[in-house]
């Protein structure tokens, strides 16, 4: 069991090169938040299940919305990509892709509570495989800090997984 935390500045192709790395993987579970048709999407890596999370006009909705800076996302689509998370939790995958850990997780919303529970579980032996986290540079140690993750590999390119 290690958790790997995957960090690089903003818009440096994280995701991207994630999703591509979780291709080549077996029995890789999670979640990444691609954008997608100019939007942010939720990608369940299990099911390839993809819905939106980004609201791309907040004010014509009556869907409950969380704020971050300019971005809307749909509360609801918040607790889908939890619950895939946790479900997964119980299905042992060989690694658990969380994308990403942020400003909203650090306010205890967004992934917040899946997060919690990988870690948790991860660090208690509770599950085999990896965890694996993404978080822009300069989030990185607070992030760490935060979640109380022990031990956590940082990482800036994913060829430095073994």
């Amino acid at each position: 069991m290690s958790i790997y935390i995957f960090s690089r500045p903003v818009h440096s192709g994280k995701t991207t090169e994630l999703l591509q790395w979780c291709n080549r993987q077996k029995n890789t579970m999670g979640i990444l938040m691609p954008d997608m048709n100019g939007s942010r999407k939720i990608l369940d890596l299990h099911t390839k299940n993809i819905f939106d999370i980004e609201c791309t006009d907040a004010a014509n909705t009556k869907e409950p919305l969380t704020a971050v800076g300019r971005f809307h996302f749909y509360t609801d689509a918040f607790e889908k990509a939890n619950a895939i998370v946790l479900a997964a939790l119980t299905q042992k995958p060989g690694w658990l892709v969380i994308d990403e850990a942020g400003k909203l997780e650090l306010q205890g919303q967004g992934f917040y509570q899946a997060i919690v529970n990988a870690v948790d579980l991860y660090h208690n032996g509770q599950v085999a495989g990896n965890l694996l986290i993404t978080v822009r540079e300069s989030l990185c140690h607070e992030v760490i800090s935060f979640f109380n993750i022990k031990d956590a590999r940082v990482i800036h390119l994913l060829e430095d997984l073994v």
